[in-house]
C-alpha cells in the first residue's frame, strides 16, 4: 500500500493583504513577518452531568485572531500600511484591512484554494527589538469569510482573487425571559443546528447565522419547560428574537 501523506510546509499556507486604495483590489504578499499565527479562539460550554463521570464540552463559537510581528522595511507597501494605522493611532473602518489566505497545498486549476476576510488591526508593540525595528500586534475578525481561488504572479509575490463563496452571516439576537415576570434569564441554552449558545446575565445570546430559515430550534434551562420549536428567519439583516420561558410545574 503506497504512503499518500505528505506534510504541508508552514511556507505552504501564505497571507496577501490587499494595499489598494481603490476599489480594484491589489493583494501582495506579507513578506519579512517573523510571525503570522491564527487562532481561533473557541468558546467553550463546559459542565458535568450527574448521571455521567467527567466533564462534556461543546464549542459554542469562534472568534478568530492573528498575532502578527514584522521586521519594518522601507518600501514595503504591507508595512507602511499597518505603520500608518499604528502610528497615527487610526480607528474604526480606518483600522481595517482585508487579508486573503492562499493554500499552496490545495491546487484548483490554475490556481490555489483561498480564504478572504476584513480584520481590525489592533497595534500591540514596536521596537522592542535592537536588530531591527519591529512591530507587533493582532488582526481581530471584522467580516464574514469568502471562500475562493487565487492566482499568482509569475513571482508569487501578488496574487487575484476570485470569490466563489460568501460565508454570509448576520447576528440573531436571541432574549430569553421568564413568561411570568419577563425577567432576563441567565445560563439559558440555545441550540441551533446542533451548536450550542448560552445567554448572558441579561439574558441575551448573539449568534451569527447564515441567511436561511431555522426551526426546530431548542431553548432550555433547567427549572423551565424547555421548547424545542423556536423559528427565525435571516434575511440580510440583523434579528431580535424573543423567548419567554414557562417555570416548569
Amino acid at each position: 500500500m503506497s504512503n499518500t501523506e505528505q506534510l504541508v510546509k508552514r511556507s505552504g499556507k501564505v497571507a496577501f493583504m490587499d494595499v489598494s486604495t481603490t476599489s480594484i483590489a491589489n493583494f501582495l504578499r506579507m513578506t519579512k513577518f517573523t510571525e503570522i499565527s491564527k487562532s481561533k479562539n473557541p468558546t467553550e460550554y463546559s459542565r458535568t452531568y450527574v448521571d455521567e463521570d467527567g466533564e462534556v464540552t461543546d464549542v459554542t463559537g469562534y472568534s478568530e485572531e492573528i498575532s502578527y510581528a514584522f521586521d519594518l522595511y522601507k518600501g514595503n507597501l504591507v508595512h507602511q500600511k499597518l505603520v500608518n494605522i499604528t502610528d497615527n493611532e487610526l480607528t474604526g473602518n480606518d483600522a481595517l484591512v482585508k487579508i486573503l489566505q492562499v493554500d499552496f497545498s490545495k491546487p484548483v486549476g490554475s490556481g490555489y484554494e483561498a480564504r478572504s476576510r476584513t480584520y481590525s488591526v489592533v497595534p500591540d508593540t514596536e521596537g522592542d527589538a535592537t536588530e531591527a525595528y519591529t512591530y507587533s500586534g493582532a488582526f481581530r475578525k471584522n467580516s464574514n469569510m469568502t471562500i475562493g481561488v487565487a492566482t499568482m504572479s509569475e513571482n508569487n509575490t501578488k496574487a487575484t482573487f476570485v470569490a466563489q463563496q460568501e460565508v454570509a452571516e448576520y447576528p440573531v439576537s436571541f432574549v430569553v425571559k421568564d413568561s411570568t415576570d419577563e425577567t432576563a434569564i441567565e445560563g439559558a441554552k440555545i441550540t441551533v443546528d446542533g451548536v450550542s449558545y448560552l445567554t448572558d446575565a441579561t439574558g441575551i445570546a448573539v449568534v451569527l447565522l447564515d441567511a436561511e430559515a431555522y426551526s426546530n430550534i431548542t431553548v432550555e434551562k433547567e427549572g423551565y419547560t424547555t421548547q424545542s420549536t423556536v423559528s427565525v428567519t435571516v434575511t440580510n439583516k440583523a434579528v431580535l428574537k424573543e423567548v419567554e420561558l414557562v417555570e416548569a410545574a
